[in-house]
């Protein structure tokens, strides 16, 4: 009898060793996390503000861009004055600025415009149906270009050759340009033939769908004038040397 009582009571010690254990173990499994979760790690503060020091430093030397290619038109206005050689060289150098980005471009054309969704989406919508992303951008600049588009832009961006447009997080870079909604795209070029042909492309088709389904922003108007900004980015000619 004795014997089985002392039995009894390890079982019962063992037993309620086990249980205290086991809410330990629940308790520190669900522990809340919320808190963590939305602590901004020192390190991202800092490159936050590095990014906004380089923005700064990217405005100012486009706007020193700006006033240097002002005084250099001012001064090849001067010297196409001087001779006929020299007014056609200065043609042909503007000619030759235009096809390359380096100059603004003026004309017909037409105007895409994206935008992310103004609904916010439920706990069994997917997410990444309302928002624009990058992909988008590319395709919608390819159609252009194979549809005749000369020069275009992603708001105040010129798109050329190389002109990379890519996703960093929450936000679209196009040339090293933070850009936000709404992507205003610009394309110089026959506005019929354009707007027709992008209108009956697949891809455009889908956004389209999207806008009707998830409400997200896609429309295309015709021009009779457009303005596509000059490039401000040198890096295509970084490394060029004239050939030999």
């Amino acid at each position: 009898m004795i014997t089985r009582g002392r039995s009894g009571g390890v079982f019962l010690a063992a037993l309620f060793v086990m249980v205290v254990g086991f809410g330990y173990l629940l308790a520190v499994q669900f522990e809340p996390t919320v808190n963590k979760a939305y602590v901004v790690p020192v390190q991202n503060v800092e490159l936050v503000e590095i990014m906004k020091g380089l923005e700064n430093e990217n405005n100012t030397a486009a706007q020193q861009i700006v006033d240097l290619r002002g005084q250099l038109a001012e001064l090849e206005s001067k010297g196409a004055a001087t001779s006929d050689e020299v007014r056609v060289l200065t043609q042909q150098l503007g000619e030759l600025r235009g096809k390359a980005g380096l100059a603004e471009a003026t004309g017909p054309g037409v105007v895409v415009t994206l935008s992310d969704s103004s609904r916010t989406p439920t706990l069994s919508d997917d997410p990444n149906y309302f928002v624009i992303h990058d992909g988008y951008l590319r395709s919608i600049v390819n159609l252009m270009r194979r549809y005749g588009a000369t020069a275009i832009a992603v708001n105040d961006q010129r798109v050329l050759g190389n002109s990379p447009i890519v996703c960093a997080g929450p936000i679209i870079l196009v040339n090293s340009s933070r850009m936000s909604p709404p992507y205003v795209i610009t394309a110089l070029g026959n506005p019929e033939m354009l707007a027709d042909s992008i209108s009956q492309d697949v891809f455009f088709r889908v956004l389209q769908m999207y806008s009707d389904q998830f409400e997200i922003t896609c429309s295309l108007e015709k021009k009779t004038s457009v303005t596509v900004p000059a490039s401000l980015d040198n890096a295509a000619f970084k490394y060029a040397v004239s050939a030999k």
